[in-house]
This record gives C-alpha cells, sequence and structure tokens, in this order.
C-alpha cells in the first residue's frame, strides 16, 4: 500500500519545465522578444522579470546576468525598438528614392504609417517619451532630422527635374511633423478615435484615411507652379 501512495505522489508531481541551450545573442533576443509581447498585451507594468522568465523557460537569474535589471532589460528594449523604428523610417525613403511621380506622397504616408502601426512599439515609445527625459534614448532626436533632410533632398530633386523653385525646409518639416503624428496616433489611439468618429465596425476606414491623407499631402507638397497635367 504504501509502495502504491508512493507511485500515486510521484505522479502527481509537474513535470520540470525543459530547458532550451540559447547562445547569449539568443537568449537576449527571446527575453526582448517576451518583454515586448508582454508591454504590448499589458503596457509598461507587464515587464516583470519573473513572468518574462517563465515566458522564455529560463529562470529569473538569467535574465539579470543578461540585463542587470528590470531597468537594464527597459534600456535595452528601447534601444532594440528604437534601432528598428529608425530602420523602418528610413527603408521607407529609401525606397522612394528614385520615385518623381505624383503618388510618392501618398505611398510614403502609407508606408510610415504601416512603419509605425505596430502598437507594441507604439506604446513603448510613447512610455518612454513620457517618462525618460534622457535625450540619448529619445528617437526622435536624430532620426526626425535626418527624416526631413532626405524628404527635402527628394522635394528639390523633383523641382529641379519639372523646372520649379526648391521648397522650403520649414515646409518639408511641417509635412514630416504632420505624418508623423497622425500616424503615431492612430497606432496608439486610433481604433478609440475611428470608434468615436463612426468607424468602429469599418475594417478599411484606416486604409481609406491614409489614401486620402496621402492624396491630400500629394497635391499640397508639389511645387508651386507645376501641374501634372501639363507634364
Amino acid at each position: 500500500m504504501s509502495k502504491i501512495l508512493e507511485e500515486m505522489a510521484v505522479g502527481t508531481k509537474p513535470a520540470p519545465t525543459k530547458r532550451i541551450r540559447r547562445s547569449a545573442e539568443e537568449s537576449r533576443r527571446v527575453i526582448l522578444d517576451a518583454a515586448a509581447k508582454r508591454l504590448a498585451e499589458q503596457g509598461p507594468e507587464g515587464i516583470r522579470l519573473q513572468d518574462i522568465a517563465r515566458d522564455v523557460g529560463i529562470s529569473h537569474p538569467a535574465i539579470l546576468h543578461h540585463f542587470e535589471s528590470r531597468a537594464g532589460l527597459v534600456n535595452a528594449l528601447v534601444d532594440r525598438t528604437t534601432s528598428q523604428l529608425k530602420e523602418k523610417l528610413l527603408g521607407v525613403l529609401e525606397g522612394e528614392h528614385d520615385q518623381k511621380d505624383e503618388a510618392q506622397m501618398p505611398r510614403l504616408v502609407n508606408n510610415t504609417f504601416e512603419a509605425l502601426s505596430d502598437q507594441g512599439t507604439a506604446k513603448l515609445l510613447s512610455w518612454m517619451l513620457l517618462t525618460d527625459a534622457d535625450e540619448e534614448k529619445n528617437p526622435t532626436s536624430t532620426v526626425m532630422s535626418e527624416i526631413a533632410d532626405r524628404g527635402h533632398a527628394a522635394r528639390c530633386k523633383f523641382a529641379d527635374s519639372v523646372d520649379q523653385p526648391h521648397p522650403e525646409r520649414e515646409e518639408t518639416m511641417f509635412l514630416v511633423l504632420l505624418v508623423a503624428n497622425s500616424a503615431f496616433g492612430e497606432a496608439v489611439v486610433g481604433d478609440y478615435f475611428y470608434e468615436a468618429c463612426g468607424f468602429g465596425g469599418d475594417a478599411d476606414a484606416p486604409r481609406r484615411f491614409r489614401k486620402w491623407l496621402g492624396e491630400m499631402l500629394g497635391a499640397y507638397s508639389l511645387p508651386k507652379g507645376y501641374k501634372p497635367e501639363e507634364r
């Protein structure tokens, strides 16, 4: 009888968690992925080391080994997110580098919205900008001016191709600000505003809004004396 009870007791024990052997680089990546997922689902309060360790299947001390503390993990997540966002936004401009047609601005608007459409990224950046005064961690400190510079160069190149004066750089910066603010706002609170404006059940509304905004800004951003029908 005692042997049977012993075997039954053994049978009720949970199976040990299988540990996966990973390289240090791979371990950092999966930890950051898990942290980003919890951030997207629960907000900054969801970044708890014990929970992330359980998600990944490692120990709490293992996370401390790679990041030293929760703050270290958050900083690493901010750094990765900032780099990824910069690559996405500059990639949008690179894709339009040789384009000189009137559809350029609608494409840029749509691709910028797509680059900022990840709610996890948007939530992390909004939280970071509201709580972190460190300019070195601010993704807008360099990327916005770089995007404005490239965008303005493209507008000047187009103006040259149709024998029109160059636009003002400040106007280009305002265009960049309008698109960035609109795209970032949609990623953070877009669902709420679409609902409030009566588009709650309209899954196609975001696409139509982006198209409308792109066409409006496209018409505005063309050189003042340029008429497309005259080309």
